[in-house]
């Protein structure tokens, strides 16, 4: 957090030139990647997504934390609904516009107690959670689509995948492997809770298995364990021993038990590899080892920030 917010530029500024600044210093590393708009036109919608995203806010009914949260959701929804198809979206780092837009948009009283640590973290959260989730949102819809058919099940998949995930990211798991783990046990967990108690009345171990494979390499991932660890690579038989780990606390009920997948690339089936999953999804044990030259992927350019280079683990 000290380290992020340490490079700010914005710091000596008044409050009136505070976002004007920020947006152009989002914008300066991205622009020569634009393609449609010049680099002062760009800097001027970013500007009033920013700004606009304060006008909905009932400031006097919410604790100032759930204020900045609402004020990051409103922004990076426009950001995403407007500029959602440009390859540099996931590059940008849009902080100190978050920061900058909530000292000149929110009433001063709002966070005159606030101390600086507090308010700072609850930016650095916010926007990041805020991007993450407009990220997800505009292309897990296409990954649900490729995999899952007919329109009530898409929907209810959806639902399923969108609530674990919002789930599994607010219990900040610390690594790939936890994360996908509990997103996995989650959607399982909600798609039972949908169809009577078998998850199989939605959808098979085998398509879950698919569409996990699917979602982990069109960009699902939070950014920020992505750029840590690196992309899973295609196939990771982990994913199908969750799969059939979380399947197997619901039994088979009254359709057949799956049989094993291969998900997309080269996975070895549903049931991968022996590895143990508690009832509340979590690994009871870290699921690959930190070796050098070992296994890594690179973020898809469109969907993951960063795509430099990443640490290197061995999957397992």
């Amino acid at each position: 957090l000290k380290a992020r917010h340490a490079g700010n530029p914005l710091s000596a500024m008044g409050d009136g030139d505070l976002l004007w600044h920020a947006v152009s210093e989002a914008v300066r590393p991205i622009a020569h990647l634009e393609v449609q708009y010049e680099s002062d036109k760009l800097e001027k919608k970013i500007r009033d997504y920013f700004k606009k995203g304060a006008k909905g806010i009932s400031f006097h009914s919410k604790p100032w934390d759930q204020l900045i949260n609402d004020y990051a959701d409103a922004v990076f929804s426009s950001i995403f609904a407007g500029l959602g198809d440009r390859e540099w979206l996931p590059q940008a780092d849009f902080l100190f516009c978050v920061d900058a837009g909530v000292k000149e948009h929110f009433p001063g009283h709002l966070l005159s107690r606030v101390p600086q640590q507090a308010f700072e973290q609850c930016v650095l959260q916010a926007t990041d959670r805020a991007f993450d989730e407009q990220r997800y949102w505009t292309y897990r819809w296409d990954t649900i689509q490729k995999v899952i058919t007919g329109k009530m099940t898409q929907k209810k998949v959806r639902e399923a995948l969108d609530a674990a995930r919002a789930e599994t990211v607010q219990a900040g798991m610390e690594n790939v492997g936890a994360f996908v783990s509990a997103w996995i046990a989650a959607t399982v967990r909600l798609l039972a809770t949908a169809t009577q108690g078998d998850p199989r009345g939605c959808i098979e171990e085998q398509t879950a298995c698919a569409l996990f494979h699917a979602l982990i390499q069109e960009g699902a991932l939070p950014i920020q364990l992505v750029n840590e660890e690196g992309l899973p690579p295609v196939g990771w038989p982990g994913v199908d021993s969750m799969v059939t780990q979380a399947y197997s606390e619901f039994g088979a009920g009254e359709h057949e038990a799956a049989t094993p997948c291969k998900g997309r690339g080269n996975g070895k089936g549903c049931k991968g590899k022996n590895t143990s999953f508690g009832k509340n999804g979590q690994s009871m044990f870290t699921l690959w080892n930190q070796v050098e030259g070992g296994c890594s992927g690179e973020p898809p350019a469109k969907r993951c920030k960063g795509g430099g280079a990443s640490r290197n683990f061995a999957w397992g």
